[in-house]
């Protein structure tokens, strides 16, 4: 019985083999989309707000401003933390693009703006999305700019930098007495206007920034009063991937929908043709032939995912963070997929129905799981009708090992979510097979 389940097996890859349109989308097909997605999406811009975690681990006046410039943005969407670790996880999770800390030394360090500081800013990015990060890192200098112009409007604060300044040597800032009489002249300038500021703001009962500020300060917008450290969320950040390891999952899904179309269409070929009522008359039961068709759909789905996999390292420069994983989600993925590819298969029995509804249904499953467009891209809605596509999942057990990292429950959880979709789908299949079964 063995030596009859492997001649099946080696009949149905010869098949596939020999079929070159089921040889070109099974194979080379996944990887042009990986290596075109990877060249677009690598600058591709996000659109709607930016997802942010943020962290605050200190208090201050000004820190507790910037934060709430932060909330009240509507470009921004801002989840408030307790801690790093946290919000870290957070975005190896993909629930959010990036972790904003405001350190403890974030008021201290604006005292010295004037006098050559920065406000410290710390920003922890999803590095599959570089384009988010890049308008975050905009914003974060635009609203560093505008508490500047509010410390600049205080005119205790102001006093406070000046007498530091007065205090400094002319070497320490690397500037002549001239220039230092000339920014003397201009704080003593800008602290008469806030407290002129100050008085007028009290008469009128409220306090706001008005167009003199932004008058008395012309050649502020060069100014960068923001210090952003950035770096990526992976375990090694001196190699953070490239786009190339986010869209290689991509080709994938492509790969494992044109696995299971193909076997779905060779079986239907051959029950049009009387191949199968052939088979089933020889010494071979149903259930080895489709046990035979089974094998060979995984082990080619495991194969286009080891082949992509390899290419990615040798020819993209792509670097797995766990690679000791990547092998049990590919096999978990096969799994998967040969269930979906026999639940397909027995609901479209005729050539037409698996070519034409088959396709469609996979087609959609794929393009709803981000086998087009990553899910980060996606409007939240279709984000989350995602949820009901198998190709996400797939997409998520493989970015963990590869580029995510993340601990080894979130792993396991993704995988434990592929082989939830092969349960599913082999149950979708026994029900499909057994009432026909019973109609016949």
């Amino acid at each position: 019985m063995t030596a009859s389940l492997l001649a099946l097996v080696g009949k149905d890859l010869r098949l596939l083999l020999r079929d070159r349109s089921a040889f070109v989308f099974t194979l080379v097909f996944p990887l042009v989309i990986a290596v075109l997605f990877g060249m677009v999406f690598g600058r591709m811009a996000a659109p709607g707000p930016i997802t942010i975690a943020l962290v605050h681990e200190g208090s201050g006046p000004l820190a507790d401003s910037f934060i709430g410039a932060l909330q009240a943005d509507p470009a921004l969407q801002v989840d408030r933390v307790a801690g790093r670790e946290e919000a870290i996880a957070r975005v190896q999770s993909a629930r959010c693009c990036a972790v904003v800390i405001v350190p403890e030394e974030f008021d201290r360090a604006a005292e010295a703006l004037l006098t050559g500081g920065s406000m410290p800013i710390e920003l922890l990015g999803d590095p599959s999305r570089s384009a988010e990060l890049g308008l975050l890192q905009g914003k974060l200098m635009e609203v560093g700019f505008v508490q500047f112009m509010l410390s600049v409007g205080d005119s205790a604060r102001l006093q406070r930098q000046t007498t530091l300044l007065r205090a400094l040597p002319a070497s320490d800032m690397g500037t002549s007495e001239a220039e230092r009489a000339a920014i003397l002249d201009l704080l003593a300038a800008a602290q008469r206007l806030a407290e002129a500021r100050e008085e007028r703001a009290q008469r009128r009962a409220g306090k706001q920034i008005t167009g003199d500020a932004a008058d008395a300060f012309p050649r502020l917008s060069a100014f960068r009063p923001v210090r952003v450290t950035q770096r990526a969320v992976v375990d090694d950040p001196a190699r953070p991937p490239s786009s190339f390891a986010v869209t290689f999952p991509q080709g994938v899904v492509w790969g494992l929908a044109g696995c299971v179309m193909a076997f779905v269409t060779s079986l239907s070929v051959e029950r049009n043709r009387g191949t199968l009522r052939r088979l089933c008359a020889a010494p071979l039961s149903m259930h080895m032939v489709l046990a035979s068709k089974a094998i060979a759909c995984f082990c080619m789905a495991l194969l286009m995912q080891i082949m992509l996999m390899v290419l990615a390292v040798t020819a993209f420069g792509v670097r797995p963070v766990q690679p000791a994983l990547l092998l049990p989600a590919m096999a978990a993925i096969a799994v998967a997929f040969t269930m979906v590819a026999m639940a397909v298969a027995s609901l479209f029995q005729s050539l037409g129905g698996s070519e034409g509804a088959g396709r469609s249904v996979i087609l959609i499953l794929a393009l709803l799981g981000g086998g087009s467009v990553p899910l980060v891209f996606m409007p939240p809605a279709l984000a989350s009708a995602s949820a009901v596509s198998p190709f996400r999942w797939a997409i998520a057990a493989l970015e963990g090992p590869l580029w995510r990292g993340g601990s080894m429950q979130s792993q396991l959880t993704a995988i434990g979510a592929v082989l939830l979709v092969a349960v599913i789908a082999g149950v979708i299949a026994w029900g499909a097979l057994s009432l026909r079964r019973a109609s016949a």
